[in-house]
């Protein structure tokens, strides 16, 4: 495939993809530690991260934007509507909101689905790659983009920008849900095709995965994807149930007896 007349091969799993992880992941580890020690939660960081996440979609538009002959266009399946590219309207209003409840309620959802699912979506291929080569910023910029979402969803957890409980995994939960739904609208919209496949409803992100794959149809794919990122949820907030489901069930008990 190509744009602008440069050939993009699309390769996988290989040592310059690994390198990119290597290297970047690392960073964003080391810096998420160390601006959480230093400045706590500050939305200065958060403003960074918005400003950087719409430098990479502009960077984007116009990478991908294409001459029908009728004037130009981007293609559908490059809007921002898979679960990493979807961070941008919510890194917004991070930045921009400072009301402790809605706050609360989108750190709740970031901190998970920024760590996992940026860790799937740069490790699985999938059609976002289709153009990138080592030879262009567009392949830099994806990995970036996604170290740096790796970078924010760590600081929010260390700098302890929240209090995270359970009732912070119950909001995590109700948005995924709420952004599964969408994602199947938004798929039936553009007429449910291979190219859209936003949050990979339409089909697996690639083929011969072991659970994420069509061999016992798509309801039985979607239900196993939609387990897999419970469980992606449910591990990034397993110290917060370590720490409150005893005391919960205690609380229970105790109210019970009074019964």
């Amino acid at each position: 495939m190509s744009t602008n007349g440069v050939q993009y091969p699309v390769e996988f799993f290989t040592i310059s993809h690994f390198a990119f992880i290597a290297v970047l992941w690392p960073a964003a580890i080391i810096l998420a530690i160390h601006l959480s020690k230093k400045y706590g939660f500050s939305h200065k960081v958060v403003w960074v991260c918005m400003i950087l996440a719409l430098i990479s979609e502009i960077e984007k538009i116009f990478f991908f934007m294409q001459d029908t002959g009728n004037g130009f266009r981007l293609p559908a399946e490059y809007l921002p509507f898979n679960l990493c590219s979807l961070q941008i309207f919510f890194i917004s209003a991070l930045a921009l909101s400072h009301n402790p409840r809605k706050l609360t309620v989108i750190i709740s959802f970031m901190y998970p689905a920024l760590i996992g699912g940026v860790i799937m979506g740069s490790m699985v291929p999938s059609f976002v790659f289709d153009f990138h080569g080592l030879e262009h910023f567009a392949t830099y910029r994806f990995f970036i983009y996604h170290a740096m979402l790796i970078f924010l969803g760590l600081y929010l957890y260390f700098s302890r920008a929240i209090e995270f409980t359970i009732k912070s995994f119950g909001y995590a939960f109700l948005i995924i849900v709420m952004i599964f739904i969408f994602a199947i609208w938004i798929n039936g919209f553009f007429g449910w095709n291979d190219e859209t496949n936003f949050c990979y409803f339409v089909r697996p992100p690639a083929e011969g995965l072991p659970l994420i794959n069509m061999d016992r149809g798509w309801p039985t794919y979607v239900f196993t994807f939609a387990i897999i990122c419970f469980v992606i949820f449910a591990f990034c907030y397993l110290k917060v149930f370590i720490r409150d489901i005893p005391v919960l069930l205690k609380s229970i008990r105790e109210k019970l007896r009074k019964k």
